[in-house]
């Protein structure tokens, strides 16, 4: 059901919220060294505007790249090669970071993600690896976060979980809890209690954690359910650069590593519903991750009566891939959850990813335009998918043409259904009737990249268009309007 906006403004609040319906955050990303490094890796930025949209991409301590695009002409912006860049710091290089990251601002709603290549095979000349993540615009930020990443079961000293916390204001206080007593970082900091640390406005606090060889526990896994907490709004980043879900060997020893982090949201953006779609992993790889924060928080798979698992703040539950009916896993909780999902893109361990998953959410919009380039990470090319869930009856079209694949029913949840769709290419728009679930990726070998984009909290986004720039920006010279992207017809003035 569309919904009223009732707008009261200042000429403040307007100038306030104008900043932050149009900026997206994009805290650093730790690395690993020589073993699985990143290589070339970019922004993708897109919108729905058919008019120019200028933008500003801030290299946090550096420099502004001014440029403009619009929905047929997405900007797409070469971020650099190699594991010690504006966007990622070597696994040693972690703690408070003030010249790493990017901030992009823009005059109209934009999208942005990043996607970065990774562990070039010098035989072959192919990426190993590939990765991304779906910014969340003004979703993202808050003050209480839980952790998750891939749980990296085996001894390989090439498995490494991190996340990155991005002040937004001056004199922010955050505070990591939650991390077990002996866990060493990356750096060698050993945790003795919860970290604290002061950030300034765009200053990044990086935590990165990796395994041993021959240790018989997963040191890295130990960030899993760590609490981050602080007093004024931030965004993070966390995952696995790289990580696995499998236990599986060879003589050479273990089989299979890849890449998969995301940005979160916070705890008021999450849910106690969601549905799952399945990749091509085996049910080991697959994994859902759920990560509570509040006590004696019940977890209900497909519709059952009877819980399958109950959590206290700061645990979690890693369901794997034999619990999916049809390729579908819906969970209902009894309290918010935070959750991850890992994917395969084949049945190789070699191939896996994570990603940050949307609750079911009565604002999610019902649009999402668009997904630029699906296909491509640079000039490579992938094999370009996604997954749609929308309300059951929903009228769905890609690039305006009617959907060409028969949904699937969700086992518990009959309101929703699913569509997978393969083998897609250039900028990709879905639109429904109703609210839409939209997750792309990307798959070549054994490289897989992708994400959300759509399904988090969408703050209704307000447009300025001044009619006179010889003329003060007193409300009367200006024109207000809601972007067709959200689900509201109109707003009242007070």
């Amino acid at each position: 059901m569309r919904k009223i906006f009732l707008l009261s403004l200042t000429l403040i609040a307007l100038n306030c919220v104008a900043q932050f319906s149009r900026t997206h955050y994009i805290p650093p990303i730790a690395n690993q060294n020589q073993t699985l490094k990143a290589e070339d890796h970019y922004l993708y930025i897109s919108t729905p505007s058919i008019k120019d949209v200028n933008l500003k991409i801030i290299a946090i301590g550096g420099q502004i790249i001014y440029a403009t695009v619009n929905n047929s002409s997405p900007y797409i912006y070469k971020i650099g090669v190699g594991i010690n860049t504006q966007l990622f710091t070597p696994k040693t290089i972690i703690g408070k970071l003030i010249n790493k990251g990017f901030i992009i601002e823009a005059d109209d709603l934009v999208y942005c993600s990043v996607r970065v290549n990774a562990g070039l095979n010098q035989n072959t000349g192919e990426y190993n690896h590939a990765g991304g993540l779906v910014s969340k615009g003004n979703s993202a930020l808050g003050t209480t976060f839980r952790l998750g990443a891939m749980l990296n079961p085996l001894y390989d000293a090439s498995l490494l979980n991190f996340a990155s916390i991005l002040a937004t204001e001056n004199n922010t206080q955050v505070t990591i809890s939650n991390i077990p007593i002996g866990t060493i970082l990356t750096d060698g900091t050993i945790i003795n209690g919860p970290i604290t640390i002061n950030l300034n406005k765009n200053e990044t606090y990086v935590i990165a954690l990796e395994n041993f060889p021959n240790s018989i526990s997963s040191n890295s896994a130990k960030m899993i359910g760590a609490l981050v907490e602080s007093d004024k709004g931030i965004v993070v980043n966390s995952g696995s650069f790289g990580g696995s879900n499998s236990t599986e060997v060879s003589n050479n020893g273990p089989t299979g590593r890849d890449v998969g982090f995301d940005q979160i949201v916070p705890l008021e953006k999450t849910g106690k519903e969601y549905i799952f779609t399945k990749g091509n992993g085996t049910n080991e790889i697959e994994r859902i991750i759920l990560v509570a924060h509040n006590p004696q928080t019940e977890v209900y798979l497909n519709g059952n009566t009877t819980p399958s698992y109950t959590l206290q703040p700061g645990e979690y539950t890693a369901i794997d891939g034999a619990q999916f009916i049809n390729n579908n896993l819906y969970v209902k909780t009894t309290e918010n959850v935070f959750a991850y999902q890992c994917i395969g893109g084949t049945n190789r361990p070699a191939n896996q990813n994570l990603f940050f998953v949307p609750p079911l959410n009565c604002s999610t919009p019902n649009t999402v335009d668009n997904i630029p380039q699906i296909e491509f990470i640079g000039s490579t090319t992938y094999t370009g998918g996604m997954n749609i869930i929308t309300e059951r009856d929903a009228v769905v079209t890609i690039n305006n043409n009617p959907i060409n694949t028969t949904p699937f029913d969700i086992t518990g949840n009959t309101n929703y259904v699913r569509y997978s769709l393969n083998n897609l290419k250039g900028n990709i728009s879905v639109k429904s009737t109703k609210q839409v679930y939209v997750s792309y990726f990307g798959t070549n070998n054994a490289a897989t990249y992708g994400g959300y984009y759509s399904g988090f909290d969408a703050k209704p986004e307000i447009a300025l268009d001044k009619l006179n720039i010889g003329v003060s920006s007193c409300i009367p010279n200006l024109v207000l309007e809601v972007s067709s992207i959200l689900n509201y017809d109109n707003f009242l003035w007070y």
